[in-house]
Formats: structure tokens, C-alpha cells, sequence
């Protein structure tokens, strides 16, 4: 009995982007609560706790311009992967009516 094994599909170059934007996401935003810890009971920073909080706040910056780089990633694959679909269904579509005339054009002709 042959075995029909599914084909292996590799993720694109922008899905793999994608994913490691995402994972790049939960650990900053795991950061993000030190800077409540920052503070003390006066509002006052120590020198430590100034530049713990301005590393933090540029993390924080370049998370809000992944996270844009990532919803607009999701927005190109959504598009690319609709275009892909139509394309493959009018592909299948064309396949089917050449079938067709291949096989009417094979048909005997009779006297």
C-alpha cells in the first residue's frame, strides 16, 4: 500500500518575520511593569531608576513602531494570500476547461 505523505511547506520569509516580531512583543511588554517599581513613594527616581526608565521608555518606542510593522505585515500577507487564492482558483478554473477542450478535441469524428 503506497503511502501518500502531505507536502512540506516552508513559511515565508514574512511569516517568519512575523513571529519573531510577535515574541520580541511579550517580552518587552513583560518588561514594561519595572516602571511602576521605578518609582518611590515620593515620585522620585534614583540615578538606577532615570536610566532603567529611559532604556525603557525607547524599548517601549521601538515595541509601538514593531507592533505598526507587524500589523502591517499582517495586512500584506492578508492581501498576498487573498491574491494567491484568486490566482490559484482561476488557475484550477483554466485547467478545467482545457481538460475540457482536450477532451472534445479528442473525440472521433464520425462519417
Amino acid at each position: 500500500m503506497p503511502l501518500n505523505p502531505d507536502t512540506l511547506i516552508l513559511p515565508e520569509e514574512t511569516e517568519i518575520l512575523l513571529s519573531a516580531l510577535k515574541l520580541t512583543d511579550g517580552k518587552v511588554e513583560q518588561l514594561l511593569p519595572l516602571l511602576a517599581l521605578l518609582q518611590t513613594e515620593t515620585g522620585e527616581r534614583s540615578e538606577l531608576g532615570e536610566a532603567l526608565l529611559n532604556a525603557l521608555l525607547r524599548i517601549q518606542s521601538e515595541l509601538n513602531a514593531f507592533q505598526i510593522l507587524r500589523q502591517d505585515l499582517e495586512a500584506h500577507i492578508a492581501t498576498l494570500t487573498s491574491t494567491l487564492n484568486a490566482l490559484q482558483n482561476e488557475d484550477r478554473e483554466s485547467l478545467r476547461m482545457i481538460r475540457e477542450m482536450h477532451g472534445a478535441l479528442m473525440v472521433p469524428v464520425k462519417d
